[in-house]
């Protein structure tokens, strides 16, 4: 027998509560499987290489009874969220051991695939058991099922496909694909710090080097000076830290704005973007871990009206069926030509990886580049 620990969703935070670990979320290191015997009863066993650490987690483990744009985690079953794994074996004709995959996993080390266990079962009494019991609108989160994804051959680094290539990656290009209006000249402004625009702080990286692409003038906010020196290098006209400049400040200096973001940044940006221009918001983690009573509210609302403004929200899985072709297609053969980068900031061991969550969560991390969890391979 192999030991497989696993990373368990143990106890739902209250509302506005920052998960804790140890009490929120553990590290269970008891299981153990039979690589060679395990049962696959028609699916795949993969290994799990790389693990990402999503704002978006920390909405899935809300209440069930708290209507959302996600579903919910199973209480005692593993976090589930973007991934890297290779496959071990597989009695699939579409998957092949060897291949690699990306999408929603399990935090564990192995996992015999599709996973089941923390997904939509009627054994467990702590999750709506069938669509129609789900707040209307709802998006089931782990219908984003792993895909065989090309092996990179010394190209770029796997870890792309869970930056670049990953949800960071695809948020920032259905984005301005769909909603932004992105034309020569125009300014944006990609806010990485509050909570999102098209580029929330997870992909903000891409949202600026797909605004220069297009010819825009890219203001920019982040949380440290290290983050601000490296949205400068990927080309940002005016990123600035707004820990030391306001939003207000910053915007009255470098704007007025064509596109923007969301949070105490959309407030400013309601102030600074010119009449019938609009704001694409998605991502606000910065108001999930807060109490309702002390999360920020609008101040300059009334300029939508007064301005003409168009707000749109939206989640990646809107646009997938229309835009993955499209995103597989650009990105990759962008990356090669210098034309698109990325930063990855590696930490090891499926033992630190709730840890690296929660400092996604609460933006205490200072360090540049995507947090991924390396749990096997280079």
């Amino acid at each position: 027998m192999t030991a497989n620990p696993r990373v368990v969703f143990l106890k739902r935070p209250e509302i506005g509560e920052l998960p804790v670990v140890g009490r929120h979320i553990i590290l269970d290191s008891s299981p153990t499987i039979d690589l060679d015997n395990v049962p696959l009863n028609g699916g795949f066993l993969t290994m799990t290489l790389m693990l990402s650490p999503e704002p978006s987690i920390r909405d899935r483990m809300r209440d069930p009874s708290i209507a959302s744009y996600t579903t919910t985690f199973i209480v005692g079953a593993p976090i589930i969220g973007p991934g890297i794994v290779l496959v071990l074996r597989s009695e699939r004709d579409d998957v092949n051991a060897g291949d690699y995959m990306y999408g929603q996993t399990p935090w564990e080390i192995y996992t015999v695939q599709p996973y089941v266990e923390g997904m939509f079962c009627t054994n467990f009494h702590n999750r709506p058991s069938h669509p129609r019991e789900w707040a209307p609108d709802t998006f089931d989160m782990d219908s984003l099922a792993l895909r065989v994804v090309p092996n990179p051959n010394g190209r770029y680094p796997l870890s792309k496909y869970i930056s670049l290539l990953g949800t960071p990656g695809l948020t920032a290009f259905v984005g301005f694909e769909a909603l932004v209006d992105a034309k020569e000249g125009t300014t944006i402004f990609v806010s990485s710090g509050a909570s999102g625009l098209v580029i929330r702080a997870r992909s903000s990286s891409m949202a600026i080097q797909l605004a220069k692409l297009k010819g825009m003038k890219v203001v920019a906010s982040a949380g440290s000076d290290a983050k601000v020196n490296y949205m400068r290098s990927l080309g940002a006209d005016f990123p600035f830290n707004y820990k030391k400049l306001s939003y207000d400040d910053a915007l009255a200096q470098y704007g007025p704005i064509h596109d923007n973001v969301g949070g105490e940044a959309l407030d400013a940006a309601l102030d600074s973007l010119i009449p019938k221009s609009r704001a694409v918001i998605c991502g606000v983690v910065s108001s999930d871990n807060v109490p309702p009573a002390q999360r920020y509210r609008l101040k300059n609302a009334h300029l939508i009206m007064k301005k003409r403004l168009e707000l749109r929200g939206f989640i990646v899985p809107d646009f997938i069926p229309q835009f993955f072709g499209k995103f597989m297609e650009e990105v990759p053969a962008l990356m090669p030509q210098g034309k698109l980068r990325s930063e990855e900031y590696l930490t090891r061991g499926i033992e630190n990886a709730p840890h690296v969550l929660i400092d996604v969560l609460n933006g205490r991390s200072d360090a540049v580049g995507k947090p991924i969890v390396m749990i096997a391979g280079d």
